[in-house]
Protein backbone atom coordinates (compact mmCIF):
# COMPACT_ATOMS: atom_id res chain seq x y z
CA UNK A 1 0.00 0.00 0.00
CA UNK A 2 1.54 3.35 -0.92
CA UNK A 3 2.48 5.96 1.90
CA UNK A 4 1.57 8.77 0.08
CA UNK A 5 -1.25 10.33 -1.61
CA UNK A 6 -1.38 12.03 -4.89
CA UNK A 7 -1.26 15.78 -4.68
CA UNK A 8 -3.17 15.49 -8.26
CA UNK A 9 -6.06 18.26 -7.86
CA UNK A 10 -9.58 16.50 -7.13
CA UNK A 11 -11.94 19.04 -8.29
CA UNK A 12 -10.67 23.26 -7.77
CA UNK A 13 -8.09 22.79 -5.73
CA UNK A 14 -5.30 20.33 -5.29
CA UNK A 15 -4.33 18.50 -2.26
CA UNK A 16 -1.83 18.82 0.17
CA UNK A 17 0.89 15.90 0.37
CA UNK A 18 1.35 13.50 2.96
CA UNK A 19 4.18 13.35 5.38
CA UNK A 20 5.97 9.67 3.83
CA UNK A 21 4.68 7.29 6.61
CA UNK A 22 7.72 5.45 7.92
CA UNK A 23 9.69 8.86 9.09
CA UNK A 24 6.87 9.38 11.18
CA UNK A 25 6.71 5.97 12.53
CA UNK A 26 10.51 6.09 13.30
CA UNK A 27 9.87 9.50 14.87
CA UNK A 28 6.67 7.86 17.42
CA UNK A 29 9.19 4.98 18.45
CA UNK A 30 12.33 7.39 18.95
CA UNK A 31 9.83 9.53 21.29
CA UNK A 32 8.49 6.42 23.23
CA UNK A 33 12.01 5.16 23.31
CA UNK A 34 13.45 8.56 24.55
CA UNK A 35 10.41 9.15 27.39
CA UNK A 36 12.02 5.62 28.22
CA UNK A 37 15.31 6.50 28.96
CA UNK A 38 14.19 9.61 30.19
CA UNK A 39 12.68 7.70 33.10
CA UNK A 40 15.73 5.51 33.24
CA UNK A 41 17.92 8.64 33.81
CA UNK A 42 15.85 9.89 36.44
CA UNK A 43 16.71 7.32 38.85
CA UNK A 44 19.92 9.24 38.63
CA UNK A 45 22.37 5.64 38.78
CA UNK A 46 25.88 7.09 37.67
CA UNK A 47 27.19 4.33 36.42
CA UNK A 48 24.58 4.40 33.31
CA UNK A 49 24.44 8.15 33.24
CA UNK A 50 26.97 9.31 30.31
CA UNK A 51 25.20 5.88 28.30
CA UNK A 52 21.91 7.70 28.60
CA UNK A 53 22.62 10.45 27.82
CA UNK A 54 24.76 9.45 24.05
CA UNK A 55 20.99 7.95 23.48
CA UNK A 56 19.15 10.01 24.06
CA UNK A 57 20.71 12.70 22.11
CA UNK A 58 20.83 10.12 19.41
CA UNK A 59 16.86 9.57 19.21
CA UNK A 60 16.09 13.53 19.33
CA UNK A 61 17.92 13.80 15.97
CA UNK A 62 15.45 11.28 14.58
CA UNK A 63 13.80 13.92 12.98
CA UNK A 64 17.00 15.26 11.18
CA UNK A 65 17.65 12.37 9.31
CA UNK A 66 17.99 12.10 5.79
CA UNK A 67 15.92 10.01 3.46
CA UNK A 68 19.16 7.90 2.62
CA UNK A 69 19.51 7.21 5.65
CA UNK A 70 16.52 5.78 7.10
CA UNK A 71 17.52 2.83 6.70
CA UNK A 72 20.81 2.53 9.48
CA UNK A 73 18.72 4.81 11.80
CA UNK A 74 15.77 2.37 11.52
CA UNK A 75 18.09 -0.17 12.45
CA UNK A 76 19.43 1.56 15.03
CA UNK A 77 16.19 2.76 16.64
CA UNK A 78 15.69 -1.49 16.48
CA UNK A 79 18.85 -2.03 18.46
CA UNK A 80 17.68 -0.19 21.13
CA UNK A 81 14.23 -1.28 21.46
CA UNK A 82 15.79 -4.79 21.24
CA UNK A 83 17.93 -3.83 24.54
CA UNK A 84 15.91 -1.10 26.16
CA UNK A 85 15.95 -2.87 29.18
CA UNK A 86 19.21 -4.77 29.67
CA UNK A 87 21.19 -3.16 31.82
CA UNK A 88 24.72 -4.45 30.76
CA UNK A 89 24.32 -3.72 26.69
CA UNK A 90 24.10 0.14 27.44
CA UNK A 91 27.22 1.03 26.95
CA UNK A 92 27.27 -1.23 23.14
CA UNK A 93 23.34 0.79 22.74
CA UNK A 94 25.51 4.44 23.50
CA UNK A 95 28.90 3.16 21.39
CA UNK A 96 26.19 2.28 18.45
CA UNK A 97 24.25 5.54 18.96
CA UNK A 98 27.69 7.48 18.66
CA UNK A 99 29.24 5.58 16.07
CA UNK A 100 25.93 6.58 14.00
CA UNK A 101 25.83 9.66 14.81
CA UNK A 102 29.31 10.83 14.21
CA UNK A 103 28.72 9.01 10.61
CA UNK A 104 25.34 10.70 9.85
CA UNK A 105 26.20 14.47 11.61
CA UNK A 106 29.82 14.34 12.99
CA UNK A 107 28.80 17.48 15.10
CA UNK A 108 30.94 18.57 18.16
CA UNK A 109 28.91 16.56 20.73
CA UNK A 110 29.48 13.47 18.81
CA UNK A 111 33.11 13.59 19.28
CA UNK A 112 33.04 15.12 22.47
CA UNK A 113 30.59 12.15 23.52
CA UNK A 114 33.41 9.33 21.61
CA UNK A 115 35.92 11.10 24.09
CA UNK A 116 33.92 10.90 27.08
CA UNK A 117 32.61 7.28 26.18
CA UNK A 118 36.60 6.11 25.78
CA UNK A 119 37.31 7.75 28.98
CA UNK A 120 34.65 5.47 30.50
CA UNK A 121 35.08 2.27 29.00
CA UNK A 122 38.54 2.46 27.73
CA UNK A 123 39.65 2.77 23.75
CA UNK A 124 39.68 -0.82 23.30
CA UNK A 125 36.69 -1.92 24.85
CA UNK A 126 34.90 1.15 22.98
CA UNK A 127 36.57 0.21 19.74
CA UNK A 128 34.97 -3.42 20.09
CA UNK A 129 31.36 -2.79 21.22
CA UNK A 130 31.55 -0.21 18.45
CA UNK A 131 32.75 -2.98 15.95
CA UNK A 132 30.66 -5.59 16.98
CA UNK A 133 27.09 -4.01 16.89
CA UNK A 134 28.03 -1.26 14.07
CA UNK A 135 28.66 -3.63 11.54
CA UNK A 136 24.99 -5.30 12.29
CA UNK A 137 23.79 -1.64 11.11
CA UNK A 138 25.77 -1.52 7.92
CA UNK A 139 23.34 -1.57 4.54
CA UNK A 140 26.38 -2.69 2.43
CA UNK A 141 29.97 -4.61 2.90
CA UNK A 142 31.48 -1.93 1.85
CA UNK A 143 30.57 -0.73 5.46
CA UNK A 144 29.88 2.98 4.72
CA UNK A 145 28.60 4.22 8.41
CA UNK A 146 31.68 2.89 9.89
CA UNK A 147 33.54 4.61 7.00
CA UNK A 148 32.42 7.44 7.47
CA UNK A 149 32.80 7.60 11.50
CA UNK A 150 36.06 6.97 10.47
CA UNK A 151 36.57 9.79 8.54
CA UNK A 152 34.83 11.86 10.89
CA UNK A 153 37.39 10.88 13.84
CA UNK A 154 40.01 11.59 11.57
CA UNK A 155 38.29 15.19 9.57
CA UNK A 156 41.24 17.95 9.01
CA UNK A 157 40.28 20.97 11.24
CA UNK A 158 38.78 19.04 14.07
CA UNK A 159 40.83 20.77 17.00
CA UNK A 160 40.14 24.03 15.39
CA UNK A 161 36.55 22.88 15.10
CA UNK A 162 36.99 21.96 19.06
CA UNK A 163 38.77 24.95 20.22
CA UNK A 164 36.20 27.45 18.11
CA UNK A 165 33.09 25.48 20.15
CA UNK A 166 32.56 27.45 23.72
CA UNK A 167 31.47 23.98 24.88
CA UNK A 168 34.82 22.22 24.38
CA UNK A 169 37.79 24.98 24.14
CA UNK A 170 39.39 24.08 27.49
CA UNK A 171 39.81 20.42 26.09
CA UNK A 172 40.06 20.89 22.13
CA UNK A 173 43.46 19.38 22.64
CA UNK A 174 42.64 16.52 24.56
CA UNK A 175 39.54 15.58 22.53
CA UNK A 176 41.15 15.99 19.06
CA UNK A 177 43.50 13.05 20.89
CA UNK A 178 41.24 11.16 21.93
CA UNK A 179 39.53 10.84 18.45
CA UNK A 180 42.47 10.05 16.85
CA UNK A 181 43.37 7.13 19.04
CA UNK A 182 39.51 5.90 18.87
CA UNK A 183 40.33 5.90 14.68
CA UNK A 184 43.25 3.82 15.21
CA UNK A 185 41.77 1.33 17.60
CA UNK A 186 38.49 0.89 15.61
CA UNK A 187 40.94 0.54 12.18
CA UNK A 188 42.53 -2.95 13.99
CA UNK A 189 39.50 -4.42 14.93
CA UNK A 190 39.32 -7.66 12.89
CA UNK A 191 42.32 -7.66 11.44
CA UNK A 192 44.28 -10.61 10.09
CA UNK A 193 48.29 -9.89 10.49
CA UNK A 194 48.45 -12.17 7.52
CA UNK A 195 46.61 -9.80 5.43
CA UNK A 196 48.27 -8.27 2.58
CA UNK A 197 47.76 -6.16 -0.41
CA UNK A 198 49.02 -4.38 -3.62
CA UNK A 199 51.56 -1.98 -1.75
CA UNK A 200 51.11 1.80 -2.54
CA UNK A 201 53.86 3.29 -4.21
CA UNK A 202 53.16 6.97 -5.46
CA UNK A 203 51.56 10.30 -4.15
CA UNK A 204 48.37 9.51 -6.76
CA UNK A 205 47.63 5.81 -5.17
CA UNK A 206 47.67 6.97 -1.81
CA UNK A 207 45.52 9.80 -2.32
CA UNK A 208 42.75 7.71 -4.13
CA UNK A 209 42.89 5.52 -1.07
CA UNK A 210 42.26 7.59 1.10
CA UNK A 211 39.66 9.90 -0.53
CA UNK A 212 38.16 7.15 -1.81
CA UNK A 213 38.69 3.99 0.03
CA UNK A 214 36.62 2.13 2.63
CA UNK A 215 37.81 1.06 6.12
CA UNK A 216 38.09 -2.37 4.92
CA UNK A 217 40.72 -1.00 2.50
CA UNK A 218 42.42 0.93 5.45
CA UNK A 219 42.53 -1.87 7.55
CA UNK A 220 44.05 -4.52 4.83
CA UNK A 221 47.08 -1.82 4.97
CA UNK A 222 47.06 -1.15 8.45
CA UNK A 223 47.33 -5.60 8.72
CA UNK A 224 50.68 -4.62 6.92
CA UNK A 225 51.83 -1.94 9.94
CA UNK A 226 50.79 -4.57 12.54
CA UNK A 227 52.92 -7.10 11.20
CA UNK A 228 56.04 -5.42 10.81
CA UNK A 229 55.82 -1.93 12.25
CA UNK A 230 59.36 -1.39 11.13
CA UNK A 231 59.41 -2.72 7.97
CA UNK A 232 60.36 -0.18 4.53
CA UNK A 233 56.75 -0.60 3.42
CA UNK A 234 55.82 1.72 6.59
CA UNK A 235 58.79 4.57 6.16
CA UNK A 236 57.13 4.49 2.48
CA UNK A 237 53.83 5.13 3.92
CA UNK A 238 55.11 7.95 5.65
CA UNK A 239 57.04 9.26 2.92
CA UNK A 240 53.93 8.89 0.41
CA UNK A 241 51.37 11.30 3.37
CA UNK A 242 54.28 13.48 3.37
CA UNK A 243 54.60 14.18 -0.53
CA UNK A 244 50.70 14.68 0.14
CA UNK A 245 51.77 18.04 1.17
CA UNK A 246 48.90 18.35 3.93
CA UNK A 247 50.35 18.46 7.02
CA UNK A 248 46.57 16.70 8.20
CA UNK A 249 47.37 13.43 6.43
CA UNK A 250 51.44 13.27 6.95
CA UNK A 251 50.23 13.67 11.16
CA UNK A 252 47.64 10.57 11.01
CA UNK A 253 49.20 8.48 9.24
CA UNK A 254 52.30 8.96 11.17
CA UNK A 255 50.72 9.31 14.37
CA UNK A 256 48.73 6.05 12.97
CA UNK A 257 51.73 4.08 13.07
CA UNK A 258 53.47 5.26 16.05
CA UNK A 259 49.82 4.19 17.64
CA UNK A 260 50.93 0.74 16.09
CA UNK A 261 54.04 0.21 17.08
CA UNK A 262 52.74 0.82 20.36
CA UNK A 263 50.60 -1.60 20.41
CA UNK A 264 53.43 -4.10 19.50
CA UNK A 265 55.75 -3.11 22.43
CA UNK A 266 52.90 -4.08 24.23
CA UNK A 267 51.86 -7.30 22.27
CA UNK A 268 55.67 -8.39 22.66
CA UNK A 269 56.04 -7.97 26.74
CA UNK A 270 57.94 -4.59 26.32
CA UNK A 271 56.75 -1.30 28.43
CA UNK A 272 53.57 0.10 26.72
CA UNK A 273 53.24 3.69 25.97
CA UNK A 274 50.07 4.07 27.64
CA UNK A 275 48.52 2.17 31.06
CA UNK A 276 46.03 -0.25 29.61
CA UNK A 277 42.24 0.69 29.42
CA UNK A 278 40.32 -0.49 32.35
CA UNK A 279 37.20 -2.90 32.66
CA UNK A 280 34.29 -1.21 33.43
CA UNK A 281 31.80 -2.92 36.04
CA UNK A 282 28.82 -2.60 37.50
CA UNK A 283 27.87 -1.64 41.28
CA UNK A 284 26.95 -5.27 41.82
CA UNK A 285 30.59 -6.11 40.41
CA UNK A 286 29.09 -7.84 37.60
CA UNK A 287 31.48 -6.82 34.01
CA UNK A 288 29.64 -5.22 31.48
CA UNK A 289 29.89 -6.16 27.65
Amino acid sequence: MSTTRSTTARGPRPLPPVVALRPRSLARRAAILQSHVRVRRAAGLPHEELFLDVIDDALARTGFVASRDLDVWARLIALVEEHEDITHTLPACAATANLVGLALFGDVDDHAALAALADELGHDRLARLQHRYGTALETDSRLPVTTAALRRMLVPGLARRLASDPRTTSRSGTLDDACLRAAHTLLVQGIDRAWTVPTLDSVEEFVDIAVHGTINEWRHHVAMIIADPWSPYVDRLIDLAQQVGTTHAAAVVTTIVDLCRDRHHGATGRPRARPATRRYRYPDGRAAP
